[in-house]
């Protein structure tokens, strides 16, 4: 019988090694991006590569968007509960009803641009904009900062001609084929892609150098209703530091955060992604957030941006802007896990 019971307890001893390694894995963690892949996204891809997420418990899977204004409604439906999307998208769906927040903003200028052929550059200056042929699609997230760009211009959206297609794949041969001037676009990101997916040399004027106009832009945003449970409230924390340190290992480590984003990416050359992710690292503070924790947004950036959409783009303004955002779940570098 003893030896019964040796041999009994050690299969039970090799039964649990076994386990362990099970029992150690992440808790699965979705997050769903805006778009299809493109370099602002590295820094996520870097926590996931460095280990950050896996440090802090978290397995996360990344998952491509099909634009901020349906990934914002998959937030508030808690398809996706948490989700990355345009500021000003997500601020007209909480005048909307949605119950949605930013929990964290990552870009804090707005990157839209006006991006064209090189051989056909325009609009480059505010005196080319009227008449233009901009290429758009139906609800794109760009057209909210581009209404209070014209009407801060002293312009109206129907001083260009604006030509809606269906997809931004469209958008793109649009420009490529000359039926459209331009398209409305991240400087970081179209342009560069065009550029290196069809040998076209691209060129891109930002809407802020053009007029001062900027709004806040990408931001990580959850559900209400899924953030009221503690278990989610904690595993959010854990997101969000291991995310900002990947931003930060990202700003301070370019090169090697574009050749982790390849891994995900890899029709992206290396010039490229290190294009895209250095343009990013720009536009991630405003002078209100200088020496704040990455992603941490100030009040009053959210009161300007709704004072901009509110005035020029129709959106429905909230008495209170604490309703947008909220920066109590992020963390004080250097983002590591509790212990």
């Amino acid at each position: 019988m003893k030896q019964s019971f040796s041999i009994c307890s050690l299969i039970a001893v090799v039964a649990l090694a076994v386990s362990a390694p099970v029992a150690a894995q992440g808790t699965k963690f979705p997050f769903r991006l805006n778009w299809t892949l493109y370099g602002e996204h590295a820094p996520f891809f870097v926590a996931r590569d460095k280990g950050f997420y896996r440090e802090e418990g978290l397995e996360v899977e990344i998952q491509e968007g099909s634009g901020s204004t349906t990934v914002a409604q998959l937030v508030a439906n808690a398809s996706s509960p948490v989700a990355y999307v345009d500021a000003a998208t997500m601020m007209r769906g909480v005048g909307a009803g949605m119950p949605i927040k930013a929990v964290g903003v990552t870009l804090q200028q707005s990157p839209m641009a006006f991006i064209y052929r090189a051989d056909a550059a325009r609009p480059t200056k505010i005196a080319e904009i009227k008449g233009s042929r901009i290429a758009i699609t139906a609800g794109d997230a760009s057209l909210a900062i581009f209404t209070a760009f014209m009407g801060k211009l002293g312009m109206k959206v129907e001083d260009v001609q604006m030509i809606t297609v269906a997809n931004p794949a469209a958008k793109e041969q649009a420009v490529l084929s000359k039926q459209a001037d331009a398209l409305l676009g991240y400087f970081m990101d179209q342009g560069p892609r065009m550029q290196l997916q069809t040998g076209v040399k691209m060129g891109w004027t930002r809407l802020y150098d053009m007029a001062g106009v900027t709004t806040l832009s990408s931001a990580i945003i959850t559900n209400n209703d899924w953030l009221k449970d503690a278990r989610n409230q904690d595993l959010l924390r854990r997101f969000l530091r291991a995310s900002q340190r990947g931003w930060q290992y990202s700003f301070d480590n370019r090169a090697e955060a574009a050749e982790i984003f390849r891994k995900a990416a890899p029709v992206f050359t290396q010039e490229i992604a290190l294009l895209e992710v250095d343009g990013t690292m720009t536009i991630i503070r405003t002078k209100r957030t200088e020496g704040k924790p990455v992603a941490w947004s100030d009040a009053g950036d959210w009161a300007d941006s709704q004072e901009l959409l509110e005035k020029f783009a129709k959106l429905k303004a909230q008495p209170d802007v604490n309703v947008y955002f909220t920066n109590s779940f992020l963390s004080e570098a250097p983002y590591l896990p509790k212990r």
